[in-house]
């Protein structure tokens, strides 16, 4: 009896900045932890694969946090301690996610030699303000410019991932967004509605009443704008928030 594919998720809580709608387990300003976290991570993974039985792997997925600020050497000592514990499949699926802003062409051409195979950039939007808004720390341009730079790098898998139903963002604004996104040709887009959370500097303005209300019913037309017009380009609707080409 074979055993059954399974998947990987390594989470990387690190990021330059913490954005105000952010509710995962991240922490800003803790860069010089990362060595030892990173340390952390390949002495579980050689915990775990001692302990379990045989398993094949075909997915791992590193999120975050920003994976993206880790460096080469760092990826590739997780990847060769995942590989020495666990059986990967001939076509096995290594993501990262990445911020926009904290890539540059050497950065992908070592992590496509070390494995990695398919990144998921947070775009979040291609609206300037609301960008802003968002606290991100890239534009669109910068997505322009990481997509171009992991084409060339050898990654012909990309997600690019978006939030709608943001305070004040219109129809019009989110119909920009998908034209801008989809003229990029990602094989894979992701699109989640906001998310007010509780303790969020976003939930404490929104409390407050410094930060207005996203609008449910306007953040449901985005929604089926977004199942329609993918659709139309090309894309099949497989997961309540992803949408990817068909042979992805």
């Amino acid at each position: 009896m074979t055993n059954p594919n399974t998947s990987i998720y390594i989470h990387i809580p690190f990021c330059k900045h913490r954005c105000a709608y952010c509710d995962f387990n991240t922490y800003a300003g803790q860069e010089d932890s990362i060595p030892a976290y990173v340390q952390a991570l390949i002495n579980e993974i050689e915990f775990v694969g001692h302990r379990t039985e045989q398993m094949n792997v075909h997915t791992v997925f590193f999120g975050g946090g920003t994976p993206s600020l880790l460096s080469a050497p760092q990826f590739d000592s997780i990847l060769r301690a995942l590989r020495s514990a666990f059986t990967f499949t001939a076509d096995a699926e290594i993501s990262i996610e990445a911020n926009p802003g904290t890539i540059s062409p050497e950065k992908l051409n070592a992590i496509r030699k070390s494995g990695i195979n398919r990144i998921s950039f947070g775009v979040q939007s291609a609206n300037t303000e609301e960008l802003r808004m968002l606290e991100r720390i890239h534009d669109f341009f910068t997505v322009i410019e990481a997509v171009s730079t992991a084409r060339k790098a050898g990654f012909d898998n990309l997600n690019l991932d978006l939030i709608y139903g943001l305070p004040e963002q219109t129809l019009a604004s989110w119909q920009t967004t998908l034209q801008r996104i989809v003229d990029l040709h990602p094989e894979h887009i992701s699109a989640y509605a906001l998310t007010l959370e509780h303790g969020t500097p976003f939930g404490r303005w929104s409390s407050k009443g410094l930060l207005p209300l996203p609008d449910p019913d306007l953040a449901a037309e985005m929604y089926e704008y977004a199942e329609e017009f993918l659709e139309a380009n090309g894309y099949v609707h497989y997961e309540i928030s992803n949408w990817a080409k068909k042979e992805f």
